[in-house]
């Protein structure tokens, strides 16, 4: 098919587009199925146009999903004139914001790319009635677009800027990537090092919250949850770690930079202690990379990191910062006597999250 019948295949499915209806309950769909499977099945009298129109989307849907994926193909191949770029890229927020195909329409201007596919994904981001989950999705792919422009960012001088991290880990050295480059090689120099980062990262308080946050992506039960419902800190992430993925590169001006490209992508970012959330987290990552380094030290070193690598490690359990990550080391050195009273000591505290303690006693 050509780039115009696609075109006009989108526009003839929007055009007859039912209304979305939201409110769907596990029931609901239950219900929904069997009907799919005998229309005539007996239903409440709100319910039988709500299940047509849902079933005539699903139609149209599934007649026009191939139209999205060769536009796709159009773009890749160098097709598409500028009208057809404008009315495929008006078409795709049009799906969007009707919930309609919302995927593949953020995927095709994901494709579409500079200038235009980012603007369009640009506007989506920023308007609340796009759905949640198709929100996230088109700020991932926003995200990768302007992925260069953070990486360019973070291969520039920070001359002039005010550093906010310690400057022993800021020396830390570089890796090709941009992020920090630990040492391969298990020393004493390596040990030393490890031990100064993470006094230095180490707060001097326990945090108002974990830092950083747990892992969103599974709920307590070990079920997967829904992608709508990520937290915003994800996205926040997502940013950071391209716009200063080395410790040298945090400085105030970027954390600055950082909450506005935040805002540019549609997240809220009005709270005044973005600043001091977003360094707390950062000290927390790094110190989390740290643990894990010093983790991974062969047995032989174990003398070395007696007692203070436990201490600090159970400090940082303590004050709920890249806890996880110290307890893993702590379970990385339990064969060491010193380990387990360490382990013991953070087992009887109750005033540790609950689901650290029950890790700790797993270790013990």
């Amino acid at each position: 098919m050509s780039e115009r019948a696609d075109l006009d295949a989108v526009a003839e499915a929007l055009a007859v587009l039912p209304p979305h209806w939201y409110g769907w309950t596990d029931e609901l769909h239950d219900l929904y199925e069997r009907f799919l499977k005998g229309p005539q099945l007996p239903l409440p009298e709100e319910c039988r146009p709500r299940f047509e129109r849902r079933r005539a989307r699903e139609r149209l849907s599934s007649a026009t999903y191939q139209a999205w994926w060769r536009l796709q193909k159009h773009v890749q191949g160098g097709g598409l004139r500028s009208a057809e770029r404008a009315e495929a890229v008006d078409l795709a927020e049009r799906c969007v914001r009707t919930g309609f195909l919302a995927h593949e329409a953020v995927n095709f201007l994901h494709t579409l790319g500079r200038p235009d596919g980012e603007a369009a994904l640009q506007r989506l981001v920023q308007d609340p009635s796009v759905l949640p989950y198709d929100r996230a999705w088109a700020r991932e792919w926003l995200v990768w677009l302007r992925r260069p422009d953070y990486d360019a960012r973070a291969r520039e001088s920070v001359a002039g800027e005010e550093p906010l991290l310690p400057e022993v880990v800021r020396d830390l050295p570089a890796a090709a990537h941009g992020g920090v480059a630990w040492p391969e090689t298990d020393s004493r120099e390596t040990v030393d090092l490890l031990r100064r980062v993470l006094e230095a990262l180490l707060p001097a308080e326990r945090l108002e919250r974990q830092e950083p946050p747990a892992d969103w992506t599974y709920d307590d039960e070990g079920e997967e949850v829904d992608y709508s419902e990520r937290p915003q800190w994800f996205d926040v992430e997502l940013v950071r770690r391209h716009l200063m993925p080395h410790p040298r590169l945090v400085t105030r001006e970027r954390i600055a930079e950082l909450r506005s490209e935040c805002a540019r992508l549609g997240l809220d970012v009005a709270a005044e202690d973005f600043a001091e959330r977003q360094l707390t987290r950062i000290r927390a990552l790094f110190a989390g990379a740290a643990l894990e380094r010093t983790g991974q030290l062969e047995y032989e070193w174990n003398p070395f990191l007696t007692p203070w690598a436990m201490d600090l490690a159970r400090r940082f359990v303590e004050r709920d910062a890249a806890a996880e990550e110290a307890v893993s080391m702590l379970s990385y050195l339990d064969d060491v006597p010193y380990t387990r009273e360490v382990l013991a000591r953070l087992a009887a505290d109750t005033s540790l999250r609950p689901e650290l303690r029950n890790r700790i006693e797993g270790i013990r």
